[in-house]
């Protein structure tokens, strides 16, 4: 098991904010919510999955409804990216969009459906497989879900401390996290509130979890994983601008949506936040936005 995980964030955890989070100490990521239905419609579709050599310990994530469709994709997938390390099923995500799909979240309902899934994306992959869940039914019910997903094969298995109602408000229950790796034979990965590789750490080695992930944290700083904060806006810039730096490397100009997004998490909390973030809504370009370092 890797020490150390970049949640999969969907529209924001992209190819160059994984490389970046992993120059600054990050284990391993993850593709964020890739559509087992469009893989399954039509094989080119794999190519949703931004994945890259460069990365490393590197996870696929997918999403659906239908088990079958589940394991096409989880095949076709570990056939084209054949340096990638593992594959997750996404039953957490608690947005409307993906619930009303009967996926992320709304899996929770039906473990069963869960556990065929797992056993159908690892026997199509050959590879190992984990599951992203949310607390589901208090710990007895999440305990349950937990052991279905054990006997269905997966190697680990990711807990964000949270209900699906909560969405990303209140606290992560970690001392179920605690519990619940406690009583089952798999690892697990906790996942909630981490700010910074000490804390997480800490967790494991507190006996909460086997091992760590941060995800909304690391938006705002992707240097936690190597305990390290930007303090200035000169500092936060030049993240900005590293993700620029490997986004061009790799795929090539930023979009203005996107950097807008990075911007705005990146820049969150420095002298005069609000009015540059006022600026950066309004930015025709990209270098627009980096050129606000000199105002800053």
């Amino acid at each position: 098991m890797q020490r150390c995980y970049l949640a999969p964030i969907a529209d924001f955890t992209d190819l160059p904010f994984r490389l970046l989070c992993q120059r600054y100490g990050a284990d391993a990521a993850c593709v964020p919510l890739v559509s087992s239905a469009a893989i399954e419609r039509d094989e080119s579709k794999t190519a949703l999955a931004d994945a890259h050599p460069d990365e490393r310990n590197l996870g696929i994530q997918l999403f659906g409804n239908d088990s079958r469709v589940i394991g096409i994709a989880a095949g076709r997938l570990a056939r084209r990216y054949s340096f990638v390390s593992w594959l997750n099923l996404n039953c957490g995500c608690p947005s409307s969009r993906t619930m009303n799909a009967g996926a992320g979240s709304a899996m929770l309902d039906t473990p069963g459906l869960i556990a065929e899934s797992i056993s159908m994306m690892k026997k199509a992959s050959e590879m190992p497989v984990s599951a992203k869940i949310r607390i589901s039914g208090g710990e007895p019910g999440t305990l349950a879900l937990c052991r279905k997903i054990e006997e269905a094969g997966a190697d680990f298995i990711i807990i964000h401390g949270r209900t699906a109602g909560q969405g990303y408000s209140g606290k992560a229950d970690w001392e179920l996290i605690r519990r619940i790796k406690e009583s089952v034979g798999v690892p697990i990965i906790g996942n909630g509130d981490i700010a910074s590789a000490s804390e997480g750490v800490g967790r494991v080695k507190d006996g909460y979890c086997d091992s760590f992930m941060a995800g909304r944290a690391a938006m705002r700083n992707p240097m936690l994983f190597s305990d390290r904060t930007p303090d200035t806006a000169s500092e936060r810039f030049a993240l900005l601008e590293e993700y620029a730096a490997i986004h061009r490397e790799y795929i090539g100009e930023p979009g203005l949506r996107n950097m807008k997004l990075k911007a705005i998490s990146l820049l969150h909390g420095i002298e005069g936040a609000a009015g540059i973030r006022l600026r950066i809504c309004r930015a025709e370009s990209a270098g627009e936005i980096i050129a606000l370092k000199d105002a800053a």
